[in-house]
């Protein structure tokens, strides 16, 4: 699988695609025409209530590549139909808009705090860049636990987004965490995240549009999808969305809802949560972070 062309030197080198076909067999290498000093890399599962719930899982995410794979979050490890994942892949750095054409920093850490059913901590990172209206979006993008963990960003309380209120201050923390798994311990895991300042702009040579949506997307089971209007975009070619706080207690992730979920006008979603404790995926209703590109 081969991303798309990359940009000029002094760039965040922005790639974006979907993969098709993403199992729980095995790894699909994603493969680019540039190396990467660090890489970032962020995606989203495009799933639908037809699916048993799914976490994507990143590895090996260095120099030209990086290897995904989806994990049931239902105990089983019976195999499941490949799926379509989108992601996104930038250099870490901190990048602006004199320089870069984008108000954006890309960072990753070992995280050796995990969250879990109704305990929403997370582990506090500063701002580089000052921002009006951050928005954050991330992956665990290691695979040192077998067992499934996934990313979620909050700010001064579990229920709140990242703030920047006055810029350059403001609450985040970012995090991992295993929802309703009983045993919820993990190993660390590499946290790679991005913030970028809500609005549209170009990266790379395209055009983009991001933004934190109203605390309307709920769950699996609740009669999905759930839309955020789009505009500003002549074509989409994958867009990205994270859990960004958690105003559900047992936990959950955002994924792209559905056949065709991003268009030019509509970005369809909705929460997933595992079964391990209970079989239903009905969802409190969240905020999620995005972001759409051509």
């Amino acid at each position: 699988v081969f991303g798309t062309p990359y940009a000029p030197a002094d760039d965040p080198y922005l790639q974006r695609g979907v993969v098709t076909g993403v199992d729980n067999q095995g790894w699909t290498r994603v493969q680019f025409g540039r190396s990467y000093n660090s890489m970032v890399v962020i995606a989203s599962a495009n799933y639908d209530d037809s699916s048993v719930p799914l976490v994507v899982r990143i590895d090996n995410a260095e120099g030209d590549h990086f290897d995904i794979r989806v994990d049931r979050a239902d105990a089983s490890t019976a195999a499941i139909t490949g799926i379509d994942v989108h992601y996104m892949v930038v250099e870490e750095g901190v990048y602006n808009e004199v320089d870069h054409g984008v108000n954006m920093e890309a960072f990753k850490f070992t995280s050796s705090v995990t969250d879990e059913d109704d305990s929403w901590v997370g582990e506090p990172r500063s701002y580089a860049n000052a921002y009006t209206n951050p928005v954050v979006l991330g992956q665990v993008m290691s695979y040192n636990d077998l067992n499934w963990s996934t990313f979620w960003s909050r700010g001064s309380t579990a229920a709140d987004p990242p703030s920047a209120d006055p810029p350059p201050s403001g609450v985040l923390y970012v995090g991992k965490n295993a929802g309703e798994d009983p045993v919820p311990t993990r190993a660390a895991e590499t946290i790679g995240y991005i913030v970028i300042e809500a609005g549209s702009g170009t990266m790379s040579g395209l055009d983009y549009v991001a933004a934190v949506g109203d605390d309307s997307v709920g769950g699996v089971d609740d009669g999905p999808p759930y839309p955020y209007p789009i505009s500003g975009l002549a074509t989409v070619s994958a867009g990205i969305v994270s859990q960004t706080a958690m105003d559900g207690g047992n936990g959950g992730w955002a994924i792209l809802y559905g056949d065709s979920p991003v268009t030019t006008a509509t970005l369809n979603m909705a929460i997933d949560e595992d079964r391990l404790m209970d079989p239903e995926r009905n969802h409190t209703a969240e905020q999620v972070a995005y972001i759409v590109f051509e």
